[in-house]
């Protein structure tokens, strides 16, 4: 990525300059493209169209508008197929792959706008196949060839649906060490994210336990990347307990090869297991079988009625829709333009989008949710629209609530909203900020070092450590640390990952004595963020302290100090 960084700024050092006049007619050209005035229709009017977007000097923005113009990625995707000759491959396509390559893409809205691009070169595989081959082959130049093993990385880093076809050429490449053995260290690096990425994939060190994943009921898998986030019915029915593993199995030595798919599948498995055990208990109270007070609505005596695709003008996913012969609870009776009214003024009488639990005759059915259609929820009777995601929980539905003679309708009062965005990134992920730190380490003294460190104060503080350190941290007020203070604060400056943790106390405690030192210095180097819970307060700074602070619900005190 150093090379990629170094040729982008060369590159749109030299074409923004103001004394280059080709860059001025460049510009004009991606603006014809993206605008329709330009068609490109040979090969030169492609590379042409390539040179102007590599021209361009700020390229999150260029992707944001080849995205967002009607003739963006259709042009993107017809300059890479005008050509597949090698010249093309080591030349213009190899330019517009480095420019992809511009770290500010990666960050972008999570790298979205990113994969956009990258799948239009991509899909049809024309260009795709032939670059492949000329890879295999040895035909690419060194530039290519580091081109060629980064979008690979970017396939791979794709949700598991769109990356799968690309598994097969990058265990291939891998088990051959075709970009492992290469001399440029660059592709040998993407080698090894490759190899990594693989690895994360693989549940075959899950396999071989006793009590292995699989087969306990419907949602049962052995890769957790197939389970359904919301429970079916016959997962919430088995009796059997769920695979989990203990942390001795997931820091097993044997399984340091692994490690980090291991590690990813059991928190997934871990904090699913949680939202579950919450839907129970709720279920558990609704059904009698459990004492306890459920906040949410339970609707009985539903009668299916019709399939729910909104307006015409306006269509949306299919839903079923349920006429309630009772009313709905806490909604009151009366005209349904006041009622229309009620519901829009309270929006937590059948939250839009909530999970709801379909009960046939007392057992579960499905969990589908909820299609907020107020001119529906006014009527009398009120009519109920629910919309159902698997495929499993469709056809058990259709089938149940035909012959049922009970249909009930639990709205689900667990926080599934907030445990379902974290389990869909954990499918997702295939590496970890801070692993080798956190996973990796063989004894706590070889914790990895900071890219940057206060070395200077490092050293007069070690030298002298039960001095004043005012002079040297350049505080207004005088800072006096006892030794476990100081081995904290050490602690914090030189390892890259530090846990600090102090008795209860008030503002004397050496954690918020150290928190707000290591703040402080490290502002020096980089922006600090401090996050903090309702219970805390930040610790008190400086007032020429201009560090960011995050707060979660501040205590009037901690206004002034809050994040602007």
């Amino acid at each position: 990525m150093v090379a990629a960084r170094t040729w982008f700024s060369q590159m749109s050092a030299s074409l923004s300059h103001p004394e280059n006049p080709r860059g001025a007619l460049l510009a004009n050209y991606y603006r014809g493209v993206l605008s329709g005035k330009h068609i490109l229709q040979t090969s030169q009017n492609g590379n042409l169209f390539i040179e102007a977007i590599c021209a361009q000097a700020d390229p999150p923005t260029c992707v944001h508008e080849i995205i967002s113009s009607h003739n963006g990625l259709p042009s993107v995707q017809a300059c890479m197929r005008f050509s597949i000759s090698p010249i093309f491959i080591n030349g213009r396509a190899t330019e517009l792959l480095r420019y992809l390559q511009a770290p500010a893409l990666k960050t972008i809205c999570g790298g979205d706008l990113l994969r956009e691009v990258v799948l239009r070169i991509v899909k049809p595989p024309i260009f795709w196949n032939v670059f492949v081959k000329e890879y295999r082959d040895g035909s690419l130049q060194e530039g290519a060839a580091q081109s060629f093993a980064w979008l690979l990385v970017e396939l791979l880093s794709l949700p598991l649906e769109k990356s799968l076809e690309y598994h097969d050429l990058a265990q291939d490449l891998t088990a051959r060490e075709l970009l492992l053995s290469s001399p440029h260290f660059e592709i040998r690096t993407m080698g090894q994210k490759i190899k990594h990425i693989l690895s994360t994939l693989s549940s075959a060190a899950l396999v071989d336990s006793e009590c292995g994943p699989g087969g306990r009921h419907d949602n049962d898998f052995v890769d957790f990347r197939q389970v359904s986030i919301l429970p079916t019915a016959d997962e919430l029915t088995s009796t059997e307990p769920p695979f989990l593993l203990v942390a001795e199995a997931v820091e097993d030595p044997d399984r340091e090869c692994s490690r980090l798919a291991v590690h990813i599948d059991n928190q997934f498995r871990l904090l699913r297991e949680d939202m579950l055990g919450e839907i129970r208990e709720e279920l558990q109270i609704v059904l009698g079988k459990k004492k306890g007070y459920h906040r949410g609505l339970v609707i009985h005596d539903l009668v299916p009625l019709d399939i729910y695709c909104g307006v015409p003008n306006r269509r949306q996913a299919w839903g079923m829709q349920f006429l309630c012969k009772s009313d709905i609870p806490r909604l009151f009776k009366g005209k349904p333009k006041d009622r229309k009214a009620y519901l829009k003024d309270n929006r937590n009488i059948f939250k839009h989008q909530s999970v709801a639990c379909l009960l046939a005759d007392g057992a579960v059915v499905a969990f589908p949710t909820i299609n907020r259609n107020i001119d529906l929820l006014a009527e009398e009777p009120p009519i109920v629209t629910l919309q159902f995601a698997s495929e499993a929980g469709t056809t058990n539905a259709l089938l149940r609530v035909k012959t049922a003679k009970q249909i009930t309708l639990v709205q689900i009062d667990t926080a599934v909203f907030a445990f379902a965005p974290v389990l869909r990134r954990l499918q997702e992920a295939k590496d970890l900020p801070l692993l080798d730190e956190l996973l990796f380490l063989s004894s706590p003294s070889s914790t990895l070092e900071p890219s940057s460190q206060p070395l200077g104060i490092i050293r007069k503080i070690k030298a002298n450590p039960v001095e004043d350190l005012k002079s040297i941290l350049k505080t207004a007020c005088s800072v006096r640390l006892d030794v476990s203070q100081i081995a904290s604060l050490l602690s914090g400056l030189t390892q890259s990952v530090s846990l600090i943790q102090g008795p209860p106390g008030k503002s004397e405690s050496g954690l918020s004595k150290c928190t707000p030192i290591l703040t402080r210095t490290f502002h020096r180097y980089r922006q600090v963020f401090y996050w903090c819970t309702n219970r805390q307060d930040p610790p008190r700074f400086d007032r020429q302290d201009d560090s960011r602070r995050v707060l979660h619900q501040s205590r009037p005190r901690s206004i002034p100090r809050r994040l602007a």
